[in-house]
Order: structure tokens, then C-alpha cells, then sequence
């Protein structure tokens, strides 16, 4: 199982005070998926970076599997296999399988056990038959699967990604979806993403966060419940609070898709239709009237149903 208990990172920017994380607390149970949500800048990544003991909370601590992040690092490391945004760790000239070899020779595996081991998880990953090809050669999808393969050497009870799939297209994308499936039950994964399908499709739990905080965590059904019944309106006018509702606008007006309970902010709307909640309207309803520039260059707030 994964904790943090009011965990807390302060950093120094410009002789100001920035704080990555304010008093962070949730569980990932074990054997399950859990992940992490919100626009960049959020946290998520801190909250993976301590967890991996790559950095040290201000205040505050989190356990992997009982090991505190604080205190008991070593065993921390030994507990966790780690999935990055930027593989760049990689020898470029060497081989999938003379890489293995190496990290695990790092983990203390003996030759024959680190030659077994990267056999097995190359295997597992789907990339046996590119074993003797260098990294260099590698497309982004090999490249994730490799660094998934890694992780997996000295067979960790818990696996963190951050942002597992970015880059990768749709077809190397679904491939790693349906090998993280094979892990679920079987691994307590933490994961960061931005693509709201994928997590809807793996998630078992989502922790939303907005400005190192978080705002809603639980079950895709427990969120749903949370924000009760979604609706889509027209409406002539509305409020800037509104504004991050819009999934279109004509000259006529706009179309909202909005839980029933904030319509009291509108002072006249039509509803068009009662649909069935999804991630998006979580998101957009606990994090989404973050400014633009945090998202994807766009003028109006964030719906994303992409891959």
C-alpha cells in the first residue's frame, strides 16, 4: 500500500516560497491502479518523486508498503520500480537486453539472474524478438515498454509512472494499456496522466489535484455521485465561474454540459438533455477553471476525450 500523510514541499523559486504540495493525504490500496489527475504544475509529479526518494518532503512523510520515505529510503527503492516521462537513462549504442543487464547488475542480480531476468520481462513487454537491437533504433513506444520492462526487473511489489503513455500514438498506447492490465491485480501501480479515457479505463481510484492540493478522490462511481446529475443547457449569457462548462457557443449562445446543482448560477438557461456523468465532467468540475495556458493553447476551458 501506498500513504501520504499531510505531505508538504516547499521549494525556493526567485527568493520566493512555491508550494508543490500543501498537506497532501490519500492511500492507494494494494493491487490496485490509482491516478494521478490535474493540470501541469499540480503536483503529481512531486507527489512521484518523493515516493521514489528522489526528493524529500518539507513536512509531512509517505510509506511504501510500511517504509517511510523519510526514514527507511533503502528499503523505499527496494519496494518501487519507477516509470518516467523522459527515458534518457538508457545507453543509446547498447542493446534492450545489454541495458537490462546492466541495471539489474546495478540491483545486485548476479550475471545469470540479471540474463534471466531481462529475458522474462522483455518477454513480458512484448519485445523479445528486439532484444539485440540498440536503444538508438527504438520508436517512443519501444522506448516506454523498455523502461516499463526495467522496472519490473527485481519484480517490485509497486510500480509509479509518470505520464506512461505520453507520446505515444493511439496504437502504442492501447498495446501499453493492455499490459498494464495484465499487471492490475497483481501490482499496486500510481500513475500520473492527462489522457482522461485511459484513466477511466484503468483507474480503480483518481486523485484530483489543483495547486498542489487535493480536491476529490475517490472511485470513478464515488465522483460521480459527488457531483450528481450532469445536464446539458443553452443559455444567452453567463458568469465567468460558468465559463469552464462550455463544450460549444454559436451566435445564439452557448451549450453547457453542467451538474444540475450549479445551474443556480445561471439566470436563464433551457436544458436540452440529462446525460450520464464521466470523468471529464469530474475534472472539470473539481480542477477545470485552471487557466488555459496550464492545458493545451485552447481560449475555452479543458474537455479532453483523447488518447
Amino acid at each position: 500500500m501506498i500513504s501520504a500523510v499531510d505531505l508538504t514541499k516547499v521549494f525556493s523559486f526567485k527568493g520566493k516560497k512555491v508550494t508543490a504540495l500543501d498537506k497532501v493525504n490519500f492511500t492507494a490500496e494494494d493491487n490496485t491502479i490509482t491516478a494521478l489527475v490535474g493540470h501541469n504544475g499540480a503536483g503529481k509529479t512531486t507527489i512521484l518523486k518523493i515516493l521514489s526518494t528522489l526528493t524529500i518532503p518539507t513536512s509531512g512523510d509517505a510509506f511504501v508498503n510500511g517504509y517511510s520515505v523519510t526514514r527507511d529510503e533503502k528499503m523505499v527503492r527496494k519496494n518501487i520500480g519507477l516509470v518516467t516521462v523522459s527515458e534518457r537513462a538508457f545507453y543509446y549504442r547498447l542493446t534492450a537486453m545489454d541495458n537490462l543487464i546492466f541495471f539489474a547488475s546495478l540491483q545486485n542480480l548476479s550475471l545469470s539472474e540479471a540474463k534471466r531476468r531481462s529475458r522474462e520481462v522483455l518477454d513480458f513487454v512484448g519485445l523479445s524478438q528486439w532484444s539485440n537491437v540498440p536503444y538508438m533504433k527504438f520508436s517512443t513506444g519501444m522506448q516506454k515498454k523498455l523502461a516499463l520492462a526495467r522496472s519490473l526487473l527485481t519484480d517490485p511489489p509497486v510500480l509509479l509512472m509518470d505520464e506512461p503513455t505520453l507520446g505515444l500514438d493511439l496504437l502504442s498506447a492501447r498495446q501499453f494499456r493492455l499490459t498494464l492490465k495484465e499487471l492490475k491485480g497483481r501490482k499496486t501501480i500510481l500513475m500520473s496522466s492527462h489522457y482522461l479515457r485511459e484513466v477511466e479505463e484503468l483507474a480503480d481510484k483518481v486523485i484530483l489535484i489543483k495547486r498542489g492540493k487535493i480536491v476529490g478522490q475517490g472511485t470513478l462511481e464515488e465522483l460521480k455521485w459527488k457531483i450528481g446529475k450532469v445536464v446539458e443547457v443553452q443559455t444567452s449569457s453567463l458568469t465567468d465561474k460558468m465559463a469552464r462548462f462550455i463544450i460549444s457557443e454559436s451566435v445564439d449562445g452557448y451549450t453547457l454540459r453542467v451538474p444540475e446543482r450549479e445551474l443556480e448560477n445561471l439566470s436563464s438557461f433551457k436544458v436540452i438533455n440529462e446525460v450520464e456523468p464521466n470523468l471529464d465532467d469530474i475534472y472539470v468540475y473539481f480542477v477545470g477553471e485552471e487557466r488555459e495556458d496550464t492545458r493545451r493553447g485552447r481560449s475555452r476551458p479543458w474537455r479532453v476525450r483523447e488518447f
